[in-house]
């Protein structure tokens, strides 16, 4: 067993992906035998309002320790939580520190504790600060590995950076394993007999409400829920969609999202090219991204239709689990809906090799404990 210090600058709670990301990592590493401290920014304002449990509001077990330190609202706060997240590593001692914030994690190099980072996107891009933290971290010789979340990520950080192949863990985005959900949802909308197709997360620009504005009008004989969002983003998309087959949810708990998922027949992964992300709707994550939602779909059964992108296929393969279909052409969409609609038994097929998939490669614990075999080796 390890004693493992997690650094994460993510806003917990909020409805952010990175927060989840960091919030079941920590479980997974707690799952498999080891102890872990999450240390995370204190930022008053800024968190999802009205939360009093933060374990249960992202459905994990309170089976590591989550510790706030200082980051007050002035200039150089960043500077401020990794300088407190370092004093705090000093203190825990730990055997390995593990995260998602460059400053912290380069600092804890720096004092010699072995130190494994983690980043979603080209880091130089998040700022020239970002940037020159991560280029002191990679000089320190407790630095250990580099973890990215998908193969073309790897590849630019390559071409950029002119990184060592071995330095670079490539380890997709993961999901929690839903075991039987007895007790799906009734989808309010919803019709008897009629195919129920879902999109579950957020609305940002480039995460494919479009696809859907385009293709339910044309499927009037289709029921279409849309499960997350903001109530800005809601109410925007209310506006520009017409067709009465469209059933807005909003947000749903973390423990809730299973059950809505259950009640789906097909899931919708509609990824444009160009991806927002939270909080920027500058930053584009479109080339590199691995959508937590692909790997939740995966892990229900559930037959997905997804947009073929080169990212997605490094986890989907057309006909064998998920139909693929071109992101800018909704006519696609509708004739793999109306296929999937006519023919149950190859909505079953495809379903059941995504959730074998799913169990052979991208469960929490299975991501984290490949990241410490790499790490170790």
């Amino acid at each position: 067993m390890a004693k493992i210090a997690y650094i994460t600058s993510s806003i917990i709670p909020s409805r952010a992906a990175n927060s989840v990301h960091v919030m079941k990592v920590c479980e997974a590493l707690a799952l498999n035998g080891h102890s872990v401290t999450l240390m995370a920014p204190t930022k008053w304002g800024e968190y999802e309002p009205g939360i009093t449990d933060v374990y249960e509001f992202y459905d994990v077990e309170r089976i590591f320790d989550l510790r706030k330190l200082p980051c007050p609202r002035i200039k150089g706060r960043s500077i401020i939580f990794a300088i407190a997240a370092a004093w705090h590593v000093r203190k825990l001692r730990p055997d390995l520190v593990f995260g998602r914030y460059v400053h912290g994690c380069a600092l804890a190099a720096w004092m010699g504790y072995p130190t494994i980072f983690e980043c979603h996107q080209p880091i130089w891009e998040i700022g020239t600060i970002h940037n020159g933290f991560f280029e002191l971290l990679r000089r320190a010789a407790a630095f250990q590995k580099f973890v990215v979340i998908s193969e073309a990520l790897k590849e630019i950080y390559l071409e950029e950076k002119e990184m060592s192949p071995s330095q670079i863990i490539v380890a997709h985005d993961a999901a929690d394993d839903p075991g039987n959900v007895n007790n799906p949802v009734e989808l309010s909308g919803a019709r008897k007999d009629v195919l129920q197709v879902g999109y579950v997360g957020n609305l940002y620009s480039g995460k494919g409400m479009s696809v859907i504005a385009e293709v339910a009008p044309r499927m009037p004989e289709l029921d279409f829920h849309v499960v997350g969002g903001s109530e800005d983003d809601i109410a925007e998309w209310k506006q520009n969609v017409e067709a009465e087959n469209v059933i807005f949810h909003g947000f749903v708990s973390q423990p809730e999202v299973p059950r809505y998922m259950e009640a789906l027949d097909v899931c919708l992964l509609p990824n444009q090219q160009t991806v927002a992300v939270y909080g920027s709707e500058d930053a584009d994550i479109g080339r590199y991204t691995s959508p937590l939602k692909m790997f939740e779909y995966m892990s229900h059964g559930k037959s997905i239709i997804a947009s073929d992108l080169p990212v997605l296929r490094e986890v989907l393969t057309n006909g064998e689990n998920a139909v693929l279909c071109d992101p800018d052409e909704p006519t696609e969409w509708v004739r793999a809906l109306r296929q999937l609609n006519d023919n149950p038994s190859r909505r079953r097929r495809l379903g059941e090799q995504a959730r074998r998939d799913f169990e052979a490669e991208y469960t929490w614990s299975a991501r984290v404990e490949r990241i410490l075999t790499a790490a170790r080796s």
